[in-house]
């Protein structure tokens, strides 16, 4: 296996070589997840079938925290397509006190509920062949990379639209350019702060699928402003 793939913020650089070589992955979930394929990246954004997802864990560190509810919604430019919401919580075994503050679920919540492992076929089938969207990539693809080295011995990667690296990329190109000279620093790219920018509602935060569906609406209102529409998605994609 690539040394690289269990570096921390890696991401192949061509993303069919690197689905190509999972296809053949003796998890038969995995491999499921990996011949649906990369397709959407030729297709422009307008056309792709979007999934935004979420994920609210432990803590911040994917080396020792563990994922505790995921949250996930189908999308595309036009309709955020609620009957396809999905929401797990998950039990990691141990909440920190810091976590339960951040995100509001208890010991008792979880104590019921199935492990990351027992949930895995369905969100795999439900991302399988989508294009996943997420606010701020380095949570996703961080614990979903250390979560498939932990359950089959190999990464688990695939490409994303990161929301917070759009608004950063469009808000540093709109900037004059005086302003960029002198290193004026953006506004806040936090996903209540960017969606208050588009005159979005304002919604609790915290929760794995009300943070999804927030962020597919995000998504909806940057293709809406900064005109990506037409923008082929391997040119979005990280």
């Amino acid at each position: 296996m690539d040394n690289r793939l269990k570096e921390r913020g890696y991401a192949p650089k061509v993303w069919a070589e690197f689905q190509q070589s999972m296809s053949g992955s003796r998890q038969q979930d995995l491999k499921r997840f990996y011949q649906a394929g990369f397709g959407y990246m030729d297709e422009k954004l307008n056309d792709a079938p979007c999934l935004a997802i979420d994920i609210e864990t432990t803590g911040l560190n994917p080396e020792q925290d563990k994922i505790v509810s995921v949250g996930l919604v189908e999308f595309d430019s036009a309709r955020v397509y609620l009957p396809t919401a999905k929401y797990w919580l998950v039990n990691p075994g141990e909440l920190s006190d810091t976590s339960i503050v951040v995100h509001g679920i208890t010991h008792s919540d979880v104590s019921s509920a199935p492990t990351i492992d027992s949930i895995m076929p369905e969100l795999l089938d439900a991302m399988a062949g989508r294009l996943c969207v997420v606010h701020y990539r380095a949570m996703e693809r961080e614990f979903f990379r250390k979560l498939g080295f932990a359950l089959w011995s190999q990464p688990w990667l695939f490409p994303v639209i990161d929301t917070f690296a759009l608004e950063a990329s469009c808000l540093t190109h709109s900037q004059r350019w005086f302003n960029r000279l002198l290193g004026k620093p953006l506004p806040s790219l936090r996903l209540p702060d960017t969606r208050l920018r588009y005159h979005l509602p304002e919604y609790e935060n915290h929760n794995a699928l009300v943070d999804a569906i927030a962020t597919a609406e995000l998504l909806q209102a940057q293709m809406q402003k900064w005109r990506l529409g037409d923008r082929c998605v391997k040119e979005l994609c990280q």
